[in-house]
């Protein structure tokens, strides 16, 4: 095989390969206590693998692969074209393996690199937007499916609109709940008609310019001005603002789509190219699982969509001082004077580690039963695990957890819990 058929195809996936590693470098850098966590801390890791839920293992571990995934990244930035695959290899799996340590680290964006590591790693030489193109349309098109719902025309929808511009947001105000519903589609709808148009060359260029203004959009009204989401989410939109320019704006009529390098075929390129495409494959269609509970909410793009399924976990006051301190500041109000206050997990999860909480019930049930075995007592933790919502009503499934064995038996039917020692 020619030397060179191993470099990167061409000069627009150079310098985005190496850009995206300079955005993702950022994020786990704005995100670090994700990344590297104090054990000061107190918020627990979540493994993938149940196997793997020795805590002197996760001791060892919980560093090194998030040190091997920095410098993978700094080799990316600073190594030559001839080197950059080897350097996304890297990347790719001890990323991968950072997911399997904690599944907190599945955050979309990061999601997003690892398979975009697989990519730039594993595909043709000059083939990489034909690759890439159907990933970045795809999710547009799963975002838009989860918003396309009761619940997010209800709740996120309407802040949306509520977020708009002055005289915008004025006008929602005087409409009926009812109009407000339909303004409330508009997102989903544009987010829809953006993949729809990906898939046509024709259009790809205005669809990508038309995403560039969504993005930039949201950074406006989820940036410090108005919602002040963060700097994760932020960041992330900056980075597709970016990605949209190189893979829809720029090179226009660039060969690379249409006139791929051609190589030998070799034994070794037939796997690499069984991987990719199996890898290619599951970020396509898994995400189809989503609704059916065969493939989690935020790998399968649900952004902003509150449907999905989750764990509302309460705790007797007689036992709040055995919780850490930063378990305790993030407990809500006692409203109806019951003497239980729920965890707002959601702002553990910003206070302690930088970013949202894992949106899943299996992940938080986990966080509930790492909460359980802190305390003395059986019965001072109770838990709600919701299903995910019907798109149509609303409604979801609902079991109540009253105590630690309850918990336990509930924690033992999933697949993906940690066994510990």
């Amino acid at each position: 095989m020619p030397a060179d058929s191993e470099a990167v195809g061409t000069n627009t996936e150079f310098l985005f390969s190496r850009l995206w590693a300079v955005g993702f470098l950022v994020l786990m850098s704005v995100t670090w206590p994700l990344w590297f966590r104090s054990t000061e801390s107190g918020f627990p890791m979540i493994p993938l693998i149940p196997l793997l839920a020795s805590t002197s293992f996760l001791t060892l571990a919980a560093g090194s692969f998030c040190s091997l995934t920095l410098g993978s990244l700094l080799l990316v930035i600073v190594c030559s074209r001839k080197h950059q695959r080897l350097c996304w290899y890297g990347v790719s799996v001890t990323l991968l393996l950072c997911f399997i340590i904690d599944q907190h680290r599945i955050q979309p964006w990061a999601y997003q690199t690892f398979f975009y590591a697989t990519l730039f790693a594993l595909n043709p030489p000059g083939r990489w937007k034909s690759w890439m193109i159907p990933l970045a349309a795809s999710i547009y098109l799963y975002s838009a499916a989860g918003k396309f719902d009761l619940q997010f025309i209800n709740t996120v929808g309407q802040d949306f609109l509520f977020s708009l511009p002055g005289p915008l947001a004025h006008l929602m105000e005087t409409t009926s709940p009812e109009t407000r519903q339909w303004f409330a589609l508009v997102f989903p709808a544009t987010e829809l008609s953006i993949a729809a148009s990906l898939c046509f060359k024709r259009l790809r260029y205005y669809a990508g310019a038309a995403a560039i203004c969504m993005h930039i959009s949201l950074i406006i009204v989820l940036g410090p001005w108005l919602e002040n989401h963060s700097s994760g989410v932020l960041i992330w939109n900056v980075l597709l603002v970016a990605q949209n320019h190189y893979l829809f704006l720029s090179d226009r009529n660039a060969a690379s789509l249409t006139n791929p390098v051609k190589s030998a075929t070799t034994r070794w390129m037939r796997v690499r190219f069984f991987v990719l495409g199996s890898m290619w494959f599951i970020a396509l269609f898994a995400p189809c699982l989503e609704r059916k509970g065969f493939w989690d909410h935020w790998t399968s793009w649900s952004l902003y969509s509150p449907h999905t399924s989750r764990a509302k976990i309460e705790i007797h006051q007689s036992a709040v001082t055995q919780l850490t301190q930063s378990l305790q500041q993030s407990l809500k109000e006692d409203r109806d004077m019951d003497s239980w206050r729920e965890i707002d997990l959601g702002t553990w999860s910003l206070r302690t580690r930088g970013v949202p909480i894992y949106p899943q019930a299996r992940y938080q049930l986990c966080l509930a039963k790492e909460i359980a075995d802190r305390l003395n007592s059986n019965d001072e933790l109770r838990v709600k695990l919701q299903s995910s919502s019907n798109r149509w009503s609303g409604q979801r499934e609902e079991e109540q957890l009253l105590n630690r064995d309850e918990i336990n038996r509930a924690f033992s039917s999933y697949w993906l819990t940690p066994k510990h020692d």
